[in-house]
């Protein structure tokens, strides 16, 4: 704006000289005689060249001043960036990648390994908050309303890069098959519906949680399955049935169950489970049902320091049953109870266990989250009782890149070994407490 300024005041400047001559000389003209005619007609003459001399000098002062205009403009704008071309596409439409890397460093106090007994500082390779994962999500449009899914998933442990669940590629989750106006029908490797309809547990497969108490709760997958799963409005229903539940092992105190083997029964091996729920804005309530068959090398375990139990009856039930309900209040609120009972049924007698929990979580703001739970099993059959408290917060740079902190407590029953965290070798001696921390990162993409 300033230079605008000076180079109009400039072309004033050049104008008032000329101005002053027109007239001047337009003065002179009029004081002429008559007789003077050919005088006259010199001057008119004269000021038709000077009247074109500056019309000539407005011409290139105008077009010097479009040429400091260009000057100015090229001078503020920046520098043209050359156009790329888009990159070719990672992979083929309709699929998408996902993954989580998630891990820390935990310490648990009054671990029991053998004849010693002290506090163990590792870095756990199974999980964090969630398990460390790579997948890949497809679906292709096959005809009006009906589309073609499918899922690969593999686990890892993050400490030491090797496959989770029992060593196999894609234990995690992998399935194809439909998806229709009227549910999705998939066969493959996949998640219990149980597992679909703890969404009262807050803390979900969390280092420490209810899976602290329960095992299989985060590893609860059927191999051989078909499943159905379908959302009608807030409701939400599914179903599945294994053939074969588990043909590598991947389930934490279950043994290999792999099933299809002739003369072995009709139900050895098999599983199923069912699962309803509503979801409200505000609140959510959910049933679900586990019933796992027996067969050649299963056992049956209640991860609480007893013998694993021999499950290898075609008509040994391990059953487990969920209600659960949720509220989300305030602006970032939510509270979660639930129960979970279990049954086992084998050829020594009948075992059940009730797990309680409460668990609730606050986002304060954007980065910052806190979470935590009081949970409660008892196990009358087998004398042992166990009670645990959880804490965890979470500190967002972004939605996708948090690390954590989190405490645990666990307090056991005379006879009870419950470990405050996961994995073998972690259990503290008879009727003893434990209480674990951990630092971690996790990072979505």
């Amino acid at each position: 704006m300033k230079q605008h300024h000076m180079h109009t005041s400039a072309r004033r400047l050049h104008l008032r000289p000329l101005a002053a001559a027109l007239l001047a000389l337009g003065a002179t003209g009029l004081a002429l005689p008559a007789r003077a005619e050919s005088e006259v007609e010199a001057l008119k003459r004269e000021l038709a060249a000077q009247r074109q001399l500056i019309q000539q000098l407005l011409a290139q002062q105008e077009s010097q001043k479009k040429a400091v205009e260009r000057i100015e403009q090229q001078a503020a704008a920046p520098a043209p960036v050359p156009v790329a071309a888009a990159p070719a596409p990672l992979l083929p439409q309709g699929i998408q990648m996902y993954g989580v890397l998630d891990g820390g460093v935990e310490r648990i106090s009054h671990v029991k390994n053998g004849s010693n007994e002290g506090t163990v500082t590792r870095m756990p390779g199974i999980t964090g908050t969630v398990a460390s994962r790579l997948g890949f999500r497809a679906a292709k449009a096959l005809a009006p309303g009906l589309s073609g899914i499918a899922t690969l998933e593999t686990g890892f442990n993050l400490d030491s890069g090797t496959l989770g669940q029992g060593g196999r590629i894609f234990g995690r989750q992998l399935f194809a098959g439909v998806d229709t106006a009227y549910g999705s029908l998939t066969i493959g490797r996949q998640y219990s519906m149980l597992i679909q309809a703890m969404d009262s547990d807050l803390l979900g497969p969390n280092i420490y949680a209810l899976g602290s108490l329960d095992a299989y709760l985060p590893n609860a997958r059927y191999d051989n399955s078909i499943a159905w799963k379908g959302q009608f409005g807030n409701v939400t229903l599914g179903a599945i049935y294994s053939l074969a539940r588990d043909n590598a092992g991947g389930t934490p105190g279950s043994g290999t169950c792999a099933g299809e083997l002739p003369g072995a029964g009709s139900n050895a091996c098999r599983g199923w489970s069912v699962m309803a729920k509503y979801d409200a804005p505000r609140f959510g309530v959910a049933a679900a049902v586990d019933e796992q068959k027996g067969g050649t090398g299963a056992t049956a375990s209640f991860f609480n320091g007893a013998a694993a139990l021999a499950f290898t009856r075609p008509e040994d039930t391990d059953r487990r049953t969920l209600l659960g309900a949720y509220l989300k209040f305030g602006s970032g609120g939510k509270l979660g109870v639930g129960w979970l009972g279990r049954k086992v049924d084998v050829a020594v007698g009948e075992f059940s266990s009730n797990a309680y929990y409460v668990e609730g979580a606050w986002q304060f703001n954007e980065q910052w989250q806190v979470d935590g739970g009081f949970h409660r099993i008892t196990n009358h059959d087998q004398d042992r009782d166990a009670s645990l408290i959880v804490l965890r917060s979470f500190y967002y740079f972004n939605k996708d890149f948090a690390p954590y902190f989190q405490l645990a407590r666990i307090n056991n029953s005379a006879n009870a070994q419950y470990a405050a965290s996961v994995g073998s070798g972690v259990s503290p001696a008879a009727g003893g407490s434990q209480t674990a921390t951990m630092l971690g990162l996790r990072y979505r993409f």
